[in-house]
């Protein structure tokens, strides 16, 4: 079977970390599941003999028609064929509870994915990701956490319980990618804010940790200096000397909060 570069293609073929992955989700008889990327329908075929209900996503038009063959038998397997990030949020919503997301996320768009999903994410119960090993230290990492802590790091806490799981050698999948994978596990909460809100406190975040290496002071004056002009005082009293880094999600969210408090907005 022919891979596709342009779509990061990478197999999962070792029975146990297909085993692995299927224990650390949880997946159950009934339970509904969105799994992104199937490829050769590995990982679903271990859920569907459990009997759950997978919904697969797939962009690769040999492979949609291999899993259509594959799979044709099975009243419990429902096939997408497109690219996860443009079909309609409503096509992968589950229909019913129990729900989970697990999925090998090819790696050119496992960050995308994330986001995308991200303002949906309490439709599911978990979700269960495999993905390059430094983009699953990224969505676990925490403040002090050097290079890896930035806007995803800052997502993953503000949207999930976060674990990194397990490691996953290049060997368990064919072609071997150049990189180590690994799986994380996470559990949707609610963060208090609404979709819209959530999304403009992740751009707030973007923006200032666009040039880390400077301090967040210097960031602030440069991404909003009307805002940063008018709150100096106070914003030096708090976060002299800091950079982007250093801050938790807590501190996170009371200077966003208090860039919000006057009117400002990121426009």
């Amino acid at each position: 079977m022919i891979m596709k570069r342009k779509w990061g293609q990478h197999f999962l073929v070792r029975e146990r970390y297909v085993q692995r992955m299927i224990e650390l989700a949880g997946v159950q008889a009934g339970d509904k599941v969105l799994e992104i990327g199937p490829g050769r329908g590995v990982l679903t075929r271990a859920m569907l003999e459990i009997g759950a209900f997978v919904r697969a996503v797939e962009i690769d038009p040999t492979l949609q028609g291999f899993l259509q063959q594959e799979f044709a038998g099975s009243s419990q397997f429902q096939l997408l064929c497109g690219d996860a990030l443009e079909l309609l949020i409503d096509e992968l919503l589950p229909s019913s509870q129990p729900a989970r997301i697990v999925a090998n996320l090819p790696y050119n768009v496992a960050t995308a994915i994330f986001f995308h999903l991200l303002p949906w994410r309490e439709y599911w119960n978990s979700w269960s990701l495999m993905v390059q090993y430094e983009v699953a230290q990224r969505i676990c990492a925490t403040a002090g956490g050097g290079k890896s802590f930035g806007t995803l790091s800052l997502a993953g806490s503000l949207g999930f319980d976060c674990k990194f799981a397990f490691d996953v050698p290049p060997e368990a999948f064919a072609p071997p990618p150049k990189v180590n994978s690994a799986v994380v596990h996470l559990l949707p909460r609610k963060s208090g804010w609404s979709k819209e809100e959530e999304k403009n406190f992740l751009e707030f975040v973007r923006r200032l940790f666009q040039q880390r290496r400077k301090t967040l002071i210097s960031n602030l004056k440069q991404q909003f200096p009307g805002w940063f002009q008018r709150e100096r005082r106070s914003l030096e009293e708090r976060y002299l000397k800091l950079r982007p880094e250093n801050l938790e999600l807590e501190d996170w969210c009371k200077l966003y909060e208090q860039f919000c408090w006057y009117g400002w907005s990121l426009r």
